[in-house]
């Protein structure tokens, strides 16, 4: 009971069914991380836990084979590179669109007022650098 004094403060301000009602709660939290269900806690550790052991000749690992993607043809390639461009292209005129169109807000506004316009298009401004960033990678 010394143990317990020290974890629950010992001063006895807590009644006895609460502490015993948190050492309950504490040592199901206990049980549930070391992944243990409470009706196999109170057996013993001798016993053949069945399910849990693994035979030591299977690969615990599943074989990946590399064919499983076939790598694309150069026109294939050719043709995502293209699309890609295209992509990179078009987004990248509407982010000089948009960024125009921001520098002419903010010219419409003064230090103390910000409209919420001008939060909408920086953060469009973002996603569309984001993507053509991605793109540039090959993503």
């Amino acid at each position: 009971m010394a143990g317990s004094a020290r974890v629950f403060g010992g001063s006895g301000s807590r009644s006895r069914k609460t502490k015993k009602a948190i050492a309950v709660a504490v040592t199901l939290v206990f049980l549930a991380l070391m992944g243990v269900s409470p009706g196999a806690a109170g057996q013993g550790l001798d016993q053949d836990q069945g399910a849990l052991t693994q035979n030591p000749q299977q690969n615990p690992f599943p074989q990946i084979t590399p064919d499983r993607f076939p790598k694309p043809s150069r026109k294939q390639k050719q043709a995502l590179l293209d699309d890609n461009f295209k992509k990179m292209k078009k987004h990248s005129e509407d982010l000089a669109e948009l960024a125009k169109s921001l520098q002419a807000e903010i010219a419409k506004s003064n230090e103390n007022v910000l409209s919420l316009e001008i939060v909408k298009k920086a953060e469009q401004i973002e996603k569309l650098a984001r993507k053509i960033r991605n793109e540039a990678k090959g993503y």
